[in-house]
């Protein structure tokens, strides 16, 4: 076995990248690598206690004691949150600039995760509907409401939340065996109006 440097032939001395994975960085291939796959899909909601199992309902009073939700790091994989689902249900029809069918909240909720840099903001209040709107990268649509969103009759909407349009190309990263987390922190009253509120994350473990 031999060693040797691999340079451009322009003269700058710029030497070719080797990865962890034993593999010459260059563009992606527009086809799947025959090796084996090393991701694996992750869904969970977002929780009290971080845990598939934990409280998932974000319809509460954290006006007194802010309320966190979160999907915490592994403790041997890198995790990667590319997607938020959110869905917000209440009992009457609503406008978008009331907080489910009721008035704006005035701290909101927050939307933020850690990382090796510190506490980074996706939103540092969602106070109305339209703040959700308007995470989604998208216009209101005319009909934006829906009906029967989880129990009969109620009124509710979906949002969804791309993080891969933030810059981000896998998303929020939450390395292996940290104490990094995406949080959804509830620093209000957010259960008077809202029946139903909840979010679920979407992603992939990658390993070794």
């Amino acid at each position: 076995m031999f060693n040797f440097n691999l340079f451009d032939g322009t003269g700058k001395k710029k030497a070719a990248a080797v990865t962890d994975d034993h593999e010459l960085s260059v563009i992606n291939a527009p086809y799947p690598r025959v090796n084996p796959q090393k991701v694996q899909p992750f869904r969970q909601y977002l929780t009290t206690n971080g845990l598939a199992a934990g409280t998932k309902g974000m319809n509460v009073n954290g006006s007194v004691t802010p309320v966190d939700y979160y999907i915490p790091a592994k403790a041997d994989e890198d995790r990667y949150i590319t997607i938020l689902n959110f869905i917000v249900g209440y009992g009457s029809s609503g406008q978008p600039n009331q907080w489910a069918d009721g008035t704006a909240l005035t701290n909101g909720t927050r939307l933020f995760y850690i990382s090796n840099r510190g506490e980074v903001d996706i939103h540092d209040g969602i106070k109305s509907n339209q703040d959700f709107f308007r995470l989604s990268f998208s216009p209101i649509p005319t009909a934006w409401e829906v009906r029967h969103v989880n129990v009969s009759n109620d009124y509710g909407y979906f949002i969804t939340l791309d993080l891969t349009k933030l810059g981000l190309p896998f998303g929020v990263k939450l390395d292996r065996g940290t104490s990094q987390r995406l949080t959804l922190r509830v620093q209000d009253n957010a259960g008077t109006d809202a029946d139903s509120f909840d979010c679920i994350a979407y992603g992939f473990d990658r390993f070794e």
